[in-house]
């Protein structure tokens, strides 16, 4: 990050000779070097395709290579000085070539390059003095996939060891000089790598003998989900616990008796979710075969290895004796850690297993309490939630996909500008985003990736996301520097209108999803490619009032920028395209606003989204949305239900009539959000029915459903920004929902400090903000007593 000016021509992409392409490659590369002193703030800079780990004099200094597209690599800066020597020093480095696309990932040739550098002067440098040769430990080629959305599982073999990351290794003729490769040189990455954490601690609640289930064909998560389990008591299975509170963060061992002819399960808390590195620590007889699993819940009465063509499960191989190994090559999500261990001959100790956490740095700016301790935890728990979503970009899931998506990181965001008060991290989620425009005006539907499939609607949401960033964060600089491609996508789809409504594109590319609920799934199947005719095109309104929002997200980015005539033009649409939203989805006898209309759709369905978004773009007269309000509440109405993903909408549009509707919000919140700390989360779900959901694929931690902790502190604290980046903002807590709150809300020039509490009909409140910036007091707040210090 510090060295933007870094000149990278003495050093070469490097990378294998072997002409065959292969698949999820693991590739050893080692660079020996002489240094006649070690210079303080030395750095390690370094890129590579897909990922990489490194290590200096046998010391590990960092990994991950952040998610960037092929024709922008970018480079990591690592501080290596603390392990640096005067004289002879070695970098090793592991790259994971992967050799596909995946959802957050674009394949390209392999490649590594890397400097070490001082003041300026390069020290090091790869080319061809670096060595290589393929890992002999992990296994290649087509492993199974985790999921189609990521990477490999993985096979790591210690016995096929050798001491190549040591000062003192020897090379001999497996290794090879690398070809030098003409590409382009790298970049800083945009953000800051990831913090890697101390492990969290771990206790043994389920043990017990495992057998073979006996099909080969099986995939290790396979046979994980297959085996048979017969549970035993800690004492039967170890021979050192004689009280279960032992087998709290100690190392356990299994005697040689039980594991000659059994193999034996073990089941693993770590407390709560977590994401990071697989990392395990033992001692055991060489040969000894360790199955490691991953997964959110124990619903199976063991960890969900396998679901369908899912595979969370990959496989340890030990060498003799006392060993550690953490798989850096790629992240994994979970509460629970299985082992199915053996059989074997001899005693296995157990010290470690579990998951090293790999976060990214933030400070906590942003805070909530009130005298509600249910409140209090559901906005700690969504904030956990967001966290274990965000590593280079925000992610749907850290479990199953670890993929960016427009409309679910545009929620993730606006939690994490009241949460976290970043601003660097979801410029670039948006910039990753925008750079995957296609010829056809819609953007990849993950990023960075190369997808057979987009969501119309998601790529609406990337307009409202660029609005609120720059609402949060004023930086003018990056809305102009997107204004361009703004203005030729909504120009495509302005072209595209027929009836005076967007029609919903048309061809396989193209999924109409808008909620995991009935009939918004996109589950009508593929619109025909082949109709020309207006009778063939069906229109539908939540994208229609997405695009609503989304022109007068683009006016307000083109005022900022200076484009006053381009603005008047969007602001101009955006009516016009409300009165046609009127005028065709409007439903008298049902008094709501249909979702569908056209041939080839589903009739006569009405849902809860459609009339949020329809409130939201403010298409609709005021005696209509009150109707419309009053329908949202009512839990018994025939509108379809949002699901959390899009509950978002729904609060919004309820909450602005907070006066009436406040207490319907908070208390949803407090009663869905609830059941699922009831229920023991530790991060929230992706829907309701959590682990059951998607044929028992449902999300346990997933960044969509952190949403509680934006509305909290924008509306029971009552802080919001009225203009780019909070230069004036609105203080208007609503106070019929809590009797007293306390908290701080960040911004680009400080944290707003604000609490606020009832004395008998009174209202007092306290705020405090920076000098820079100015409150502006509703009328509500007129009325309460306050005490500003700026």
């Amino acid at each position: 990050m510090r060295y933007k000016d870094v000149k990278w021509d003495c050093a070469n992409w490097v990378w294998c000779s072997e002409k065959k392409k292969t698949v999820n490659q693991y590739i050893e590369f080692r660079h020996e070097f002489e240094l006649t002193k070690v210079p303080s703030d030395m750095r390690l800079l370094i890129s590579s395709e897909s990922n990489f780990t490194s290590w200096i004099n046998g010391q590990f200094v960092g990994a991950g290579q952040f998610t960037d597209y092929p024709d922008s690599k970018t480079y990591s800066d690592i501080r290596i000085d603390p392990v640096l020597l005067k004289g002879r020093n070695s970098l090793t480095v592991l790259v994971h070539y992967l050799g596909i696309d995946h959802f957050s990932h674009i394949n390209t040739d392999g490649g590594l390059i890397f400097l070490i550098h001082f003041d300026g002067e390069i020290a090091v440098s790869s080319g061809t003095a670096t060595r290589y040769r393929v890992s002999p430990t992990y296994s290649h080629d087509q492993m199974p996939r985790i999921t189609v959305q990521m990477g490999f599982v993985f096979e790591y073999n210690a016995v096929k060891e050798d001491s190549w990351r040591e000062l003192d290794y020897n090379q001999d003729q497996e290794w090879h000089t690398p070809v030098l490769q003409d590409r382009q040189k790298p970049q800083p990455r945009p953000l800051p790598m990831l913090e890697i954490k101390k492990r969290p601690p771990h206790r043994i609640v389920a043990q017990g003998f495992s057998l073979s289930a006996g099909n080969e064909n099986l995939t290790i998560a396979q046979s994980m989900q297959a085996d048979f389990l017969s549970a035993r008591r800690d004492c039967e299975i170890f021979s050192d616990v004689k009280f279960p509170d032992e087998l709290l963060a100690r190392s356990v061992t299994i005697p040689e008796r039980n594991l000659i002819k059994n193999g034996v399960y073990l089941i693993i808390d770590l407390g709560r979710e977590e994401c990071g590195f697989i990392d395990l620590e033992l001692s055991a007889p060489v040969g000894t075969v360790v199955d490691i699993a991953m997964g959110e819940h124990l619903e199976d009465l063991r960890v969900r290895a396998a679901i369908n063509n899912r595979n969370f499960a990959s496989r340890y191989i030990c060498r003799q004796g006392k060993q550690r190994f953490t798989h850096y090559a790629n992240r994994y999500a979970g509460r629970y850690v299985q082992l199915h261990i053996g059989p074997t001959d001899g005693d296995v100790t157990l010290k470690y297993a579990g998951i090293i956490p790999s976060e990214y740095p933030l400070k906590m700016r942003g805070s909530f309490t009130c005298p509600d301790n249910l409140v209090n935890n559901i906005y700690d728990t969504s904030r956990r939630t967001l966290h274990l979503c965000m590593h280079e970009h925000y992610e749907d899931c850290p479990w199953r996909e670890q993929a960016l998506y427009a409309n679910d990181s545009r929620n993730q965001a606006i939690a994490g500008y009241y949460a976290f008060g970043e601003y660097d991290f979801p410029r670039v989620s948006w910039d990753l985003l925008g750079k995957g425009l296609k010829d056809d005006g819609y953007l990849e539907m993950c990023a960075p990736a190369k997808i057979d499939i987009t969501i119309p609607s998601f790529t609406m949401t990337w307009f409202l996301a660029l609005d609120d960033y720059l609402l949060f964060s004023g930086d003018v600089n990056f809305a102009c520097q997107y204004l361009p491609q703004v203005r030729r996508m909504l120009a495509d789809y302005l072209h595209s209108f027929k009836e005076g409504l967007l029609p919903s594109p048309k061809g396989e590319r193209f999924w109409h999803f808008y909620d995991w609920a009935d009939g918004l799934k996109g589950d009508g199947g593929v619109l025909a490619a082949n109709g020309s005719d207006s009778a063939d095109d069906r229109f539908d309104a939540p994208l229609n009032l997405f695009l609503v929002l989304a022109l007068r997200a683009g006016a307000k980015i083109a005022r900022v920028c200076g484009n006053h005539s381009l603005s008047d033009k969007y602001g101009w649409q955006a009516e016009s395209l409300s009165e046609a939203i009127n005028s065709k989805f409007w439903s008298n006898s049902t008094r709501a606003y249909q979702t569908y209309m056209g041939k080839q759709t589903i009739n006569n369905h009405f849902a809860e989204l459609t009339q949020a978004l329809a409130l939201l773009a403010n298409v609709c007269p005021t005696d209509r949305a009150n109707e419309l309000r009053s329908r949202l509440i009512d839990d018994n109405s025939s509108l379809i239900k949002t699901t959390f993903g899009q509950s978002f909408y729904k609060f919004e549009a309820l909450l602005k009539d907070g006066d009436n509707h406040s207490a319907y919000v908070f208390n949803r919140i407090s009663s869905d959000w609830g059941k699922m700390l009831y229920s023991g989360a530790t991060s929230f779900w992706e829907t309701a029915k959590g682990q059951l959901d998607f044929n028992y694929a449902g999300s346990l931690c997933h960044g969509w459903s952190a949403t509680p902790a934006y509305f909290y502190q924008a509306y029971l604290l009552g802080i919001r920004p009225l203009t780019n980046g909070f230069a004036e903002f609105s203080v208007s807590p609503m106070t019929n929902v809590v009797d007293c709150a306390k908290g701080k809300v960040p911004t680009p020039h400080g944290e707003i400090e604000i609490k606020w509490w009832k004395e008998g009909k009174k209202i007092m409140g306290e705020l405090r903000h920076p000098s820079a910036i100015k409150p502006i007091l509703s009328n509500d707040s007129e009325k309460m007593e306050w005490r500003i210090i700026c």
